[in-house]
């Protein structure tokens, strides 16, 4: 089931941000993700509408959105590859008439998801915080059509 989040879900949330970000980007140094573990929690959630995917009242993943810019998809690592982020998607892209994403470049394992998702990559960008490049990435209803 997919419903919108709430504040009691945020410190799960922030936990599966936390682990999904150590597995997903070896490049970056991990005491930098521990420094950001409570950031979604305190500074992201709550300006965005987060959605979970949930099992019998077991967190699977979620997605935040702001408009039609996909903030971040997390999903639990030991839940990973099991259809959780297509659904997310799914789940967005029937609310959305278009969607757009940041990705980093050496983030290969997002890139061939978001792809497989229908988006495409459209700019390149430096982020700047932590040095390293960044894809925009976008999926439009109208270039599935």
């Amino acid at each position: 089931m997919i419903r919108q989040a709430t504040p009691t879900d945020f410190p799960e949330l922030s936990d599966i941000f936390h682990d999904a970000n150590l597995i997903a980007h070896p490049f970056i140094d991990p005491d930098f993700i521990v420094t950001k573990k409570f950031r979604p929690q305190d500074e992201k959630l709550p300006l965005s509408k987060s959605y979970v995917y949930e099992v019998n009242g077991d967190i699977h993943g979620f997605v935040s959105v702001s408009q039609d810019q996909i903030n971040g998809l997390f999903v639990r690592v030991d839940r990973q590859r099991q259809g959780v982020g297509s659904q997310l998607l799914s789940y967005l892209k029937d609310r959305h008439e278009q969607l757009a994403l940041r990705c980093f470049v050496d983030n290969y394992q997002a890139q061939r998801f978001y792809h497989s998702q229908g988006f495409e990559i459209t700019e390149e960008k430096r982020f700047e915080a932590l040095e390293y490049d960044e894809f925009i990435m976008r999926w439009s209803r109208l270039a599935t059509h």
